[in-house]
């Protein structure tokens, strides 16, 4: 693979898979840590191998739990420990940023999103879905649209068109970076207006909220 997989939270705890064998480490105190480009000297410790082979890690927000995807599953272990909280199929994952939801894509027509580790909603877009992103909104991206769900509700806020290879969202959930293959927008998002809208209800044709985005 071009890249490892591997993961690091908030307060600075790396977890990374060999093969499927998964270690971890944690970086220092910000005036502990070496320069830009200096190696760090970091104590590692094997937290035991992944009945997977992981092809992704991803802490959750809080950095309770960290999720292996691969081989068509995931895995969400506990982030200390690396006790198996929970699996399934899954091509892809993606975390809410509620630390308690997540969303798996079983296929190019079915995905599913929990909370607390129950399923709550079955998701089956209009067209193929190719992958998903997680953050503010659940985005699922087509061949050339990336459409933003709710999470709640699994409502559509949004369709954008473009061939979307990354969404990336800031922390406070208001800013939203999209990537395509050479070009990247920042669109601000507006949920007082999402919510509005939902209760007010306003019909949502198949482009979503106009004033979501900015």
């Amino acid at each position: 693979r071009e890249e490892p997989a591997i993961s690091m939270d908030k307060s600075g705890k790396i977890l990374w898979a060999r093969h499927n064998e998964l270690q971890q480490a944690i970086v220092g105190k910000p005036d502990e840590v070496a320069k830009d480009g200096e190696p760090l000297a970091l104590q590692i410790k094997d937290m035991g191998s992944c009945e997977i082979y992981p092809q992704s890690l991803f802490h959750n927000p809080n950095g309770r739990f960290a999720v292996a995807c691969g081989d068509g599953e995931y895995i969400i272990y506990t982030a200390l420990t690396c006790r198996n909280k929970a699996f399934g199929q899954a091509l892809d994952f993606a975390w809410s940023f509620d630390a308690s939801e997540y969303a798996t894509r079983e296929g190019t027509s079915t995905i599913r999103v929990f909370h607390n580790f129950k399923e709550r909603k079955v998701l089956k877009p209009d067209f193929a879905a190719e992958g998903i992103y997680g953050g503010a909104l659940l985005s699922v991206k087509g061949s050339n649209t990336l459409s933003l769900y709710d999470w709640e509700t699994s409502r559509l806020v949004r369709r954008i068109d473009i061939a979307a290879r990354n969404v990336i969202w800031s922390e406070a959930g208001n800013l939203v970076a999209v990537l395509a293959q050479d070009s990247f927008f920042v669109l601000k998002y507006d949920a007082s207006a999402v919510q509005a809208a939902f209760e007010n209800g306003q019909q949502i044709d198949d482009e979503g909220i106009e004033s979501a985005f900015d």
